[in-house]
C-alpha cells in the first residue's frame, strides 16, 4: 500500500474513538456509574483453586474434514502453591460433520445425562471448537468431583456458549451450587463493546475508567442494568468486570452462576490474593499456570502432522495425497512468488 492516506485515516478513527479521554461520555452511553465500582479486599484461604484450560491444534485438513489435536485439564493450587496438573483428555479429533453424533453423544450421556445434540451447519471451525469446550466441561466435572466445599473452580472462558451446550452448563451450575463450590469463567478477551458511532472496547474501557476511579484498589462491576449486551438471561448467571490486582493495568469479562450473586465479593477477594504474580500481573495464577502445562505447543503440532504423514506413507498413501491433506495452496503461492 503505497498511498499512506487511508492509513492515516484509519490510525485518526482509531486514536479520535478508542482512547478514553474523560469519563463523562462513557459513564453517560453505558449506564455505568463510579458507585458502581467496588472494591475487592484481598483475603487468604484455606481451600483449593482449580483452573480448567483447553488448547486445540490443527493437524491437517480438507475441504470435507480435519484432523485436530485437542487437550483439556485443570492446574490445582492451594494458595499460591501448585499441587498438580491434571490432563482429562489428549487425542487427535476427526472433525467431520457427519460424525456429530458419535463425537458428543458419548460425552453428553455418560457425564451430563443429557441427549445428544442436533449441528444445523457443517463449519469444521466450529466443530473442533465445539468439541474442545465440550472437553473442557468435562474437566470442569472433574475438578468438582474432587472438590470440596469453598473451593474455586476457574474456567478460562466465558458462560456464553452455544446454544446446544447450554444444558451441559446448567448441569455444571447445579452440581457445584449443590457441593458449595464458586464457579468462574474468566476471559483473556472480550467481544463486549459500547458506543454508538464505533464500536469501542467496553472491557479494555471500563478497566481504564476503575482505574481512575479507585486507582490504588482491586474492584469488581456488575453489568446488571448496564447498556452492554453481555447475553445476561440466557445461561442463567451475571456478566462482572474485575480488577483482581492493585498493581495491574488489566480488567478482565468474569461470568458468574446466579448462586454466587450474594458471594461474589468474598470469593473474588479470595482470587485476589493470588492474581499478583510477577509472572502473570493481574491474572490469577492457576489459570496462568493451566495455560502454559495444558497448551499444544507448535513444535509439538509439527511432531503429531509429521508421525501422521508417516502412518500415511505406510498404509499406502502417495506423496502427493499427502501434501493434499497437509498443505494449503496458499503455501504453494508463496514458495512460486519467488520465479
Amino acid at each position: 500500500m503505497e498511498d499512506d492516506s487511508r492509513l492515516s485515516l484509519v490510525a485518526e478513527l482509531i486514536s479520535d474513538h478508542v482512547s478514553l479521554e474523560g469519563l463523562d461520555r462513557y459513564l453517560e452511553e453505558t449506564g455505568v456509574q463510579s458507585s458502581d465500582f467496588l472494591p475487592i479486599e484481598p483475603s487468604e484461604f484455606e481451600g483449593e483453586i482449580f483452573a480448567v484450560d483447553g488448547s486445540n491444534s490443527t493437524i491437517c485438513g480438507w475441504s470435507t474434514a480435519r484432523v485436530n489435536l485437542i487437550r483439556a485439564g485443570y492446574a490445582v493450587y492451594r494458595g499460591a502453591a501448585w499441587r498438580r496438573t491434571v490432563i482429562t483428555f489428549d487425542d487427535l479429533l476427526l472433525a467431520d460433520p457427519r460424525q456429530c453424533s458419535n463425537l458428543f453423544d458419548p460425552y453428553l450421556r455418560e457425564f451430563f445425562g443429557l441427549s445428544g445434540v442436533s449441528f444445523k451447519e457443517s463449519d469444521l471451525d466450529r466443530l473442533s471448537s465445539y468439541y474442545r469446550e465440550l472437553q473442557e466441561y468435562v474437566a470442569i466435572n472433574d475438578a468438582l468431583a474432587g472438590a470440596r466445599p469453598g473451593d474455586i473452580i476457574l474456567y478460562d472462558g466465558s458462560f456464553e456458549v452455544f446454544e446446544l451446550l447450554r444444558g451441559v452448563i446448567a448441569t455444571i451450575f447445579s452440581r457445584a451450587e449443590k457441593k458449595g463450590v464458586a464457579l468462574l469463567a474468566v476471559a483473556k478477551s472480550s467481544s463486549l463493546f459500547w458506543g454508538e458511532e464505533i464500536s469501542l472496547p467496553f472491557v479494555q474501557h471500563t478497566g481504564m475508567a476503575g482505574s481512575q476511579l479507585l486507582p490504588k484498589a482491586a474492584w469488581y462491576l456488575s453489568l446488571k442494568d448496564k447498556k452492554v449486551d453481555a447475553g445476561q438471561g440466557k445461561w442463567n448467571g451475571q456478566t462482572y468486570i474485575v480488577r483482581f490486582c492493585e498493581q495491574s493495568e488489566h480488567a478482565f469479562r468474569v461470568d458468574a452462576p446466579s448462586f454466587l450473586q450474594e458471594e461474589m465479593a468474598t470469593v473474588l477477594g479470595k482470587l485476589a490474593c493470588y492474581s499478583c504474580s510477577a509472572e502473570c500481573l493481574g491474572y490469577p495464577h492457576a489459570l496462568f499456570r493451566a495455560h502454559r502445562d495444558i497448551r499444544i505447543t507448535e513444535e509439538e503440532g509439527a511432531a503429531i502432522r509429521q508421525k501422521l504423514m508417516g502412518k500415511l506413507l505406510e498404509n499406502g498413501m502417495s506423496h502427493a495425497e499427502i501434501r493434499m491433506l497437509m498443505g494449503d495452496f496458499h503455501d504453494i503461492l508463496e514458495m512460486r512468488s519467488g520465479f
